[in-house]
């Protein structure tokens, strides 16, 4: 079968512990995806896609045992992709490290900027660093982004910004590959982006035509099995089935998702979240860069 989706997004857990204030309002309850069901999703999308990202609104670096996690995924040729705050990186250096199916490690620097209570940059840096100095001497072909998505709409940086720029020149050699993207080391970058703002289904401003890669390349799988359309959507608010009832054949037939895909190719959008989004218009205005 030819792979459908570039990526799958997988929320292993909706809890990062953290409060930041550019975030999707929380959930009202912790939850954790067993490895009996994140197994049995495994099972049924690997035919579907090559690439998984444990991540939609939780940190996964936050699960104890996630290990077996792992296991299952690699046991399935599945590479994997890791997207952290970085505040629960410290014990799991190596098992990131180390694990075959990995692909690539995303730390969102911004994480620690935006907390109602002042972060000890200095501190939170420290796994990081070890992090990256551990990968070198690896000579792990691992990808490590560091992320700081809070550039201003003309793609100019906040003055909170300069911290983490200073630690960084201190331990990096800065190399310019395009206007947003810097490498730091072997396989290892800096990438900058514009803040974007969560879809608000209450907005005022609606926006009924735009296209859209969510349910033609890629999907995500809440904690509780729920499809959705992208990774934006934490809240399930596009309910496309549930995956742990259903298989993904079944979810993918269905009226919602065929009129939510045929809406997009025909530069409709069928659906009030994907009305609200910004996401269509975000990409359209990045600068242009060379690769």
């Amino acid at each position: 079968m030819n792979e459908k989706f570039e990526k799958i997004f997988i929320e292993i857990t909706n809890f990062c512990g953290l409060d930041c204030s550019f975030c999707t309002p929380k959930k009202q309850a912790k939850e954790i995806m067993s490895l009996e069901n994140f197994d049995k999703i495994i099972q049924k999308i690997s035919p579907y896609t090559s690439l998984c990202a444990l991540h939609i609104l939780g940190d996964p670096l936050s699960i104890k045992n996630l290990s077996p996690y792992l296991k299952i995924a690699q046991s399935h040729n599945l590479k994997l992709e890791i997207t952290s705050s970085g505040f629960y990186l410290e014990d799991k250096i190596d098992l990131l490290l180390n694990s075959p199916c990995i692909h690539q490690i995303n730390i969102s620097l911004m994480s620690a900027l935006y907390q109602s209570k002042t972060i000890n940059l200095e501190e939170y840096f420290q796994p990081i660093l070890k992090l990256c100095n551990t990968h070198q001497q690896l000579k792990s072909e691992k990808f490590i982004n560091l992320r700081l998505w809070n550039l201003d709409t003309n793609f100019n940086p906040p003055a909170l910004n300069t911290k983490i720029y200073n630690l960084l020149k201190q331990n990096f050699l800065f190399q310019e590959i395009s206007p947003l993207k810097i490498r730091l080391n072997y396989k290892i970058f800096l990438h900058q982006a514009r803040m974007f703002e969560w879809a608000n289904v209450d907005s005022q401003n609606l926006h009924k035509k735009g296209f859209c890669y969510g349910g033609i390349k890629q999907l995500g799988i809440l904690c509780n099995g729920i499809v959705v359309p992208c990774c934006f959507d934490a809240k399930g608010a596009i309910n496309l089935g549930n995956i742990l009832e259903e298989s993904l054949k079944e979810i993918l037939l269905k009226q919602r998702a065929k009129a939510l895909v045929q809406g997009f190719k025909n530069n409709n959008l069928v659906e009030l979240l994907c009305q609200s989004c910004n996401y269509p218009q975000y990409l359209a205005s990045k600068p242009s860069c060379k690769n």
